[in-house]
Parts: structure tokens; C-alpha cells; sequence
């Protein structure tokens, strides 16, 4: 594939669902997201999607609402389900792949919100994404009884929402050729974060790194194109190794991991609760910030070694881990839920 071209995920082998969606699909300013290729692939799998932008569902949208990423991102739309009656609302199916707090069996501490998250969750900002927002909106929606069908994007946040008596399926997000590919360049970055530099834990993180003499080259903005898309990718491709800090500690984020192996960088993260299917030391190395300083050298000195785990990587996401195999899933219980809506 070659530097500028998307695809939409290839569903040759797809059911034929034929189902009317109404869509909360969160935009970006560098392209596509993955709520636009969801969306686009169950079109070809039959469907007819209509995003619905700001405004709330209606019933010319279809009988099924697809709420992707995080309920809280569509204030319309979570009002509506706040407060219309419930005989009014359609079938909600969400999937859910924003932070949760860790589960209890994890032993992980819940982590404080910082001053940014709390001024959002005071000024009940629709952008906030902090754990405790997460939650409260599914727990919300789900002691209301109007979700149809929930899945979440990690065995860890599957497993948390269980111990709260929300039931969740899990449903992976997967790899697209848009989160990149091996484009054979010279890498001629040793280390690269990429990531919202807004979180104080990640700055710290990387000054900490640098004070240890391991020099990172650190970037990333939400809000600035540079840093989705085709301009990623080549980032990416020039770098050695891609490295994980968290939000906070324990979390897992599998689309970051995705994103690194994507572009065949070798990823070192910190450890991470339930990492599956990524298996440390075969598909990525796992590591404490402190130990990150020698792991680093090492994997920089020992070239085979690096080659070895990130093609490992590269092979599990672009082979084994697609993006096309969770939506056909998504369709799939879509379609048994409206089955089981008209039966009943």
C-alpha cells in the first residue's frame, strides 16, 4: 500500500446484515477514525449507517443506535437516553474502548484525576475522558436498563465492569491499514512516544528517562493533523522503538500497541494488567521506567534481537488481529439483539 491510500477493511467473506444504524462516530482533525471505518464496513456488509453529528437519534435513523468509543462524547444523544422513555429509545449497542478504572482483582489503585480532568468533570465538559466520567455514564445508562448490547475493547475493562453487575462482551479493536505499515525507510529515530503531552505522568515519565541519559523523542497532539494519518505512519517507520507510558498504572491500551507493531517499531511498555493477545518478551517488551534505561540500550545495541520481537508484532497485528473480524462480531450481535428485541 502506498504512502497517502486508505482501505476499508476487506469483508469479501462478510453476512449480508441489512440493518439501519444511526451512528455517534467521533471526528478527528487528521482523517479518518475508527468509528468512520466501522461505520463504512458495516455499510458493505449491507447496512444502512447514518452519523448522526450532534444532533440526537431520531427513528428515520433506523431501530438500532451505535454509540462508539464513549457515550460521553455525544451530549445530545446520552440526554436522550437520560430521559426519553425508555419504550421511545431504539436498541443501544455500545463499544466501548475509552479508560475504565482498573478492575479490583488487578490490586491496582484507582488514580486520582488530574487538575485538567477535574476542571472537565466540574464544567461538565462533553471532552472529558477520565475514568470516573467513564464509568459514571455506563453506569448510568446501564441502571436506567437502556443498553441493548455493550462491549468493551480489553479483557480488564470486560472484567471490571463484571464486579460492578454491568455485563460486557469483549470485542477487541483490531488493526486497519490505516494505523500504518512497514514502509521499509531508514530509522533513524532511537526512541519515540508519541501521545497526548498534556498528561503530567507522561511528561514526568520522559523527563525522568532523559535525566537517565536515554534521549526520547517525544510528540503528539489530539488536536494537530501532523500526528494522525499518513504523517504517523512515516513517523513511526523511522523510529527504532516506540515506547508505552501510560495515563496510569496498569492500563492498557491495545490500540497503541497496535499502532507501534503497525509500523514494525519494537514496542517497550510499561507493564500493563491482562495485556492478551500481546505476550511480553514474544510481541513486545515489557518494562518498569525504571528498568526502561538499560532495556533500551540493550534493544538498541542488539539489532537481531529488536528485528526479531518487532517483526513478531507486526505479524500477530497485520495476520491475526483485525479490525475487520471485530466488526463482523459487532454485526453479528447486532444482529441476534434485534432478533431477541422483536421476540420479545
Amino acid at each position: 500500500m502506498g504512502l497517502g491510500e486508505t482501505k476499508t477493511p476487506s469483508l469479501a467473506h462478510r453476512p449480508l446484515v441489512e440493518q439501519a444504524i444511526g451512528a455517534c462516530i467521533r471526528t478527528v482533525p487528521g482523517g479518518q477514525t475508527e468509528g468512520a471505518r466501522i461505520a463504512a464496513a458495516l455499510e458493505q456488509m449491507g447496512c444502512r449507517v447514518t452519523p448522526l453529528g450532534a444532533r440526537p437519534w431520531s427513528p428515520a435513523d433506523g431501530p438500532v443506535l451505535l454509540v462508539l468509543g464513549n457515550a460521553y462524547w455525544y451530549p445530545a444523544v446520552l440526554r436522550q437516553l437520560l430521559t426519553e422513555p425508555k419504550e421511545r429509545l431504539p436498541l443501544v449497542v455500545i463499544w466501548h474502548w475509552e479508560p475504565l478504572p482498573p478492575p479490583d482483582a488487578s490490586g491496582l489503585p484507582w488514580p486520582s484525576p488530574t487538575l485538567r480532568e477535574l476542571a472537565k468533570i466540574i464544567l461538565r465538559d462533553w471532552r472529558a475522558n477520565d475514568v470516573y466520567t467513564n464509568y459514571w455514564v455506563l453506569r448510568k445508562l446501564s441502571r436506567r436498563g437502556v443498553i441493548g448490547l455493550l462491549a468493551a475493547s480489553t479483557p480488564g475493562r470486560v472484567e471490571f465492569l463484571a464486579e460492578r453487575n454491568i455485563t460486557a462482551r469483549y470485542l477487541p479493536l483490531g488493526y486497519s491499514p490505516d494505523h500504518g505499515y512497514d514502509m521499509k525507510l531508514r530509522r533513524d529515530i532511537d526512541v519515540l512516544f508519541l501521545g497526548d503531552m498534556r498528561s503530567w505522568r507522561r511528561r514526568r515519565l520522559i523527563r525522568l528517562l532523559r535525566r537517565r541519559s536515554t534521549e526520547v523523542h517525544a510528540a503528539g497532539d489530539w488536536a494537530d493533523p501532523a500526528y494522525w494519518g499518513d504523517r504517523r505512519t512515516e513517523l513511526i517507520n523511522r523510529s527504532k522503538i516506540y515506547l508505552n507510558l501510560q495515563r496510569f498504572p496498569g492500563e492498557y491500551s491495545g490500540l497503541r500497541l497496535i499502532i507501534g507493531m503497525a509500523n514494525r517499531a519494537l514496542v517497550i511498555s510499561e507493564p500493563m494488567y491482562r495485556p492478551g493477545p500481546f505476550v511480553p518478551g514474544v510481541h513486545f517488551v515489557s518494562a518498569t521506567v525504571e528498568e526502561m534505561p538499560h532495556v533500551i540500550e540493550y534493544y538498541l545495541k542488539n539489532d537481531a534481537e529488536r528485528e526479531r520481537i518487532a517483526t513478531e508484532g507486526h505479524r500477530l497485528v497485520s495476520e491475526q488481529l483485525s479490525l475487520d473480524d471485530s466488526i463482523q462480531k459487532l454485526a453479528a450481535w447486532i444482529q441476534e439483539a434485534v432478533g431477541e428485541a422483536r421476540r420479545s
